[in-house]
């Protein structure tokens, strides 16, 4: 570790040092242990204005032409006011992170970096310098001069000094004229509302009180970082773990600094981020990113035999005597090639159709202690063709039943979601290969198009055009769909999802399969492109069927979607213009509401560059249906939503 010689700084500044003088001084680790020192917690600026190792080295013996120049930078002044500072305080010693590592080196970076915590931990004071207050006095409110920084201090919003507010003993805060405006000790009920770092850790560290990995989390879920490693490295200190610097990583920095927290502890906790959060689907059952748990700053642990005493109540006598005869399979859970290998208490719901979505409640030792809630549950999905993946519902939908049994089981938590991952080969050319899909494999960024229509109306067909699939023969033909299923095809890059519905026709059955699907994929934060509904222009001349339907499709989408619709008119072959244009006139009077929201009327020659034109006046826009929003935003039973009440 180098520092400063603060004193000599301040000679040199002030003229009074000699050119062999030497700033900075390294110590080794027994001689450390003797020595106090200060340290700075600041907000780096531009690099051009920060001194830098090399330019710190030199700075005594360089020329006074460049020497002039690093003496006007903001970094150099933020040197000169902690050596003061520091020399008023009877220290002899300075550490800035600008200047006292060599970041030429990666060795010497990483080592600086896992070690960081313990160098703020150890200093004697820490002098937190917020460069943008000009007031006397440590804000206590929410203030329009920090909008940017969620009405703080900038400071407070950045990532690597949550660490440096939390490790040292005695923080000072000084404003950008280098007058102390307070301490820690004596604003941490501000701080706490600030930071939502509880008071008694401010006031008496880590060890004192141990949070939770999930409420350390949550302190860093607002702050950022330059780079998008550093979200992960800044934390590296306050879990006590320690792990190389690979920048260029980018996310998987994160996924690493939470797999070497499971090896450091068994917190639960870590599996709680998202709690809160009514819709979605993760296939991974880490977070992605500190801003995850934003909500779990009141999330705690519960004590081992806390947690098997309340599951006590809703085991069965033989999984309570599994449970604690095996007391130690609560307490560890390992990290795999497999996945994460850990027990726990499950509860098994319904398997919800149509797609073959079967999950069962965990239950985690932790809970929300603002609440005094029962330990948090997460959704497991599990489908047979498929890994296990993290479902996120209201919470309504999963929460733990005390009077419906738990059964202790080891599963294999997957950690890495690669569906993301883009695979260049022969289906990602410009045309494209239609391929059948699980609808587990629906990405959010897939353009994903729902296609309904009753029997005869070439719904198929057009998905057929589509995906340039050659010409039916009578004897392939199919009258009649029975089960949603997904095809894609690459186009320009992106990849289409073609939704084709089992045939629509006004009954409970079908209407009910349809809005569970959407559903179903609401639920997984995709929203769809586009609605194609194909009528065939030749049926139903006296239209009351027709305009049945357009009842039930129009409460299935709602207004608010109208323009993700196109209404197809199909078998055009078969009827004069003139017989055409007077069922179209008298159809699309029962979709003015719909035509003047967005929606519009299409017709459908049966060719391919038709079929895709159709496509392409949708745009990229994505919007929930109307459906959607009753039972997912809204948490309706399915036999209360609009569509189902018209049929």
């Amino acid at each position: 570790m180098r520092l400063i010689d603060v004193k000599a700084f301040v000679d040199f500044v002030e003229g009074r040092a000699r050119p062999e003088t030497r700033l900075l001084v390294e110590f080794n680790a027994i001689r450390l242990t003797h020595t106090s020192y200060a340290i700075l917690s600041h907000c780096w600026g531009a690099p051009e204005d920060e001194v830098q190792f090399t330019e710190m080295e030199g700075l005594t013996t360089m020329g006074v032409t460049t020497r002039d120049d690093i003496s006007r930078r903001s970094g150099y002044r933020k040197i000169y006011g902690s050596c003061k500072q520091a020399l008023g305080d009877k220290l002899h010693w300075l550490w800035v992170d600008t200047c006292c590592i060599d970041k030429r080196s990666s060795a010497e970076l990483s080592e600086a970096i896992n070690s960081m915590f313990v160098w703020y931990a150890n200093s004697e004071v820490c002098y937190a310098f917020l460069h943008d207050v000009n007031t006397d006095v440590l804000p206590t409110k929410h203030h329009a001069d920090f909008a940017e920084f969620n009405g703080w201090p900038s400071w407070f919003s950045r990532g690597w000094t949550l660490q440096e507010l939390v490790a040292p003993e005695h923080v000072r805060f000084f404003n950008k004229e280098w007058v102390c405006i307070g301490d820690k000790n004596g604003h941490a009920r501000t701080l706490n509302i600030i930071t939502r770092i509880s008071v008694d850790v401010l006031a008496k560290g880590l060890g004192f009180s141990r949070p939770s990995v999930a409420q350390i989390m949550s302190w860093a879920a607002d702050r950022t970082t330059t780079r998008e490693e550093d979200r992960a490295y800044s934390l590296l200190g306050l879990f006590g773990v320690h792990m190389p610097m690979l920048y260029g990583e980018g996310k998987n920095a994160f996924l690493r600094l939470q797999l070497e927290i499971i090896r450091s502890t068994n917190d639960q906790s870590i599996f709680a981020w998202g709690w809160r959060k009514a819709i979605g689907r993760s296939r991974s059952f880490l977070a992605e990113d500190p801003s995850d748990f934003q909500d779990c700053s009141n999330i705690e642990q519960i004590d081992r035999r806390e947690f098997v005493r309340t599951l006590g109540k809703s085991l069965s006598r033989r999984e309570l005597r599994k449970v604690t005869a095996a007391e130690e399979r609560l307490r560890t859970f390992t990290v795999t090639n497999d996945g994460i290998q850990i027990w726990l208490p499950f509860q098994h719901t319904a398997t919800l159709e149509p797609c073959q979505l079967s999950a069962k409640i965990a239950i985690l030792a932790c809970n929300n202690a603002q609440e005094a809630s029962d330990p948090l549950t997460v959704l497991v999905e599990t489908t047979a063709f498929a890994p296990l993946s993290r479902y996120f519902c209201p919470r309504t939908m999963n929460h733990w039943n005390k009077e419906k049994s738990v059964e202790f089981q080891q599963i294999f938590l997957p950690y890495r979601d690669d569906s993301h991952k883009k695979i260049r080969g022969p289906l990602t050319t410009q045309t494209g290969v239609r391929a059948q899909i699980r609808m587990t494999d629906i990405n959010a960024d897939d353009v994903v198009i729902l296609f309904l229509g009753p029997m005869g109306s070439k719904k198929s067909d057009f998905i057929d055009k589509l995906t340039f699939q050659p010409e039916r023969t009578v004897r392939e033909v199919k009258p009649r769909t029975h089960r949603t299923s997904a095809q894609t095809h690459v186009r320009n890059g992106k990849r289409f999802v073609f939704i084709d519905t089992p045939t629509f026709e006004p009954d409970v059955t079908t209407i009910r399969e349809i809005s569970m699907w959407l559903d179903f994929i609401y639920r997984r934060s995709i929203k769809l492109t586009g609605v194609i509904y194909t009528h065939d222009i030749t049926t139903d001349k006296d239209l009351e069927g027709a305009k049945h339907n357009f009842r039930i499709l129009s409460a299935i989408c709602g207004v608010e979607a109208a323009d993700r619709m196109r209404l197809v008119t199909t078998t055009l072959d078969n009827l004069d213009e003139s017989g055409a244009s007077d069922v179209e006139h008298s159809l699309k009077a029962h979709l003015d509401l719909f035509l003047g929201a967005g929606a519009r009327w299409e017709k459908f020659p049966e060719a391919s560059d038709s079929a895709w034109a159709i496509l392409e006046g949708l745009g990229e826009e994505r919007k929930a249906l109307q459906v959607q929003r009753e039972m997912v935003e809204m948490n309706w039973e399915l036999h209360w939503v609009s569509a189902l009440r018209i049929v």
